[in-house]
């Protein structure tokens, strides 16, 4: 299968790695670390929480790796082993194998082969941003106990116009603290104040990762299969690139719910952790 890296240059994804290894000695609560050998490639799996709960899967989106997403895990419910997952091909510990081609029915197949390499049956799936329109691809629905995509990307066309695209296009011109600093607050919803951590992440990915804009949008096909499964939506009402109406008409088609966090934006792990957590066990509206 013919593949593009998600970094501009060889060797960057080895910094990528390395920030995701800096990003884990933030975290309080013991993480085991896996590697699941899959069709495209490497990927690297976190887990905390007792090994013999019920577990949750959550698959990182590009905003943040999986390492980032410490706030998040230990929103759950402590009894719960939760499992974070880095996808192939996006700013992560995971290989730089990106499909070619139908790239949602490859990450489709990649996620079912990642449930199958950790010997997990039915579980709930939380996808976030670009990794929403993945976890919708998995192979097999049935799979999926409740799907939950947040702040996702690849349902619908992005806004053209918003008010991050300047502050995006300094961040990827000149990845300093300050462009970085500005573009995370435009992306995030009023009074976000970025920590260090996050704030050297996002550095890096602008200087050594490639754009995520052109990814594909998920078929219809792929998308009806979920007709009459609990599927919910969640968005922060001032996400600059996805628009609430156009994600209400795309539930509507499947009869999913949507959730729409007021006065945030689109980095939903870190503005709302609690509120995704909860999510993930509430009842469908």
């Amino acid at each position: 299968m013919l593949t593009k890296s998600p970094y501009r240059c060889p060797g960057d994804d080895s910094v990528i790695h390395h920030a995701c290894a800096g990003m884990l000695s933030h975290w309080s609560r013991p993480v085991d670390e896996q590697v699941a050998r899959t069709s495209l490639g490497e990927t690297h799996v976190l887990s905390v929480g007792p090994a013999t709960g019920r577990p949750i899967v959550v698959l990182a989106g590009g905003d943040l790796p999986a390492a980032g997403l410490r706030d998040l895990a230990g929103s759950f419910d402590p009894s719960r082993r939760v499992i974070l997952i880095d996808l192939p091909g996006l700013p992560g510990a995971s290989a730089c194998t990106r499909p070619e081609g139908n790239v949602h029915a490859a990450y489709g197949r990649w996620l079912t082969e990642v449930l199958d390499a950790l010997e997990i049956g039915v579980v709930p799936i939380l996808g976030l941003g670009w990794a929403a329109s993945v976890a919708a691809a998995i192979t097999d629905v049935e799979r999926v106990e409740k799907l939950v995509l947040a702040a996702p990307l690849g349902l619908v066309p992005r806004a053209r116009w918003h008010r991050a695209l300047i502050p995006g296009l300094q961040w990827r011109n000149e990845p300093n603290f300050e462009n970085t600093e500005r573009y995370l607050r435009a992306l995030a919803g009023s009074g976000f104040e970025p920590d260090d951590a996050t704030l050297r992440w996002s550095c890096r990915v602008g200087a050594y990762c490639t754009s995520l804009a052109g990814m594909p949008r998920i078929g219809r096909s792929l998308w009806q299969r979920w007709n009459g499964h609990a599927v919910e939506l969640v968005v922060g009402d001032q996400d600059p690139l996805v628009h609430v109406a156009p994600l209400r008409k795309i539930a509507d088609e499947i009869g999913a719910s949507v959730e729409v966090v007021e006065g945030a934006g689109r980095l939903l792990p870190l503005e709302s952790p609690t509120l995704l957590a909860e999510e993930m066990f509430a009842p469908i509206r």
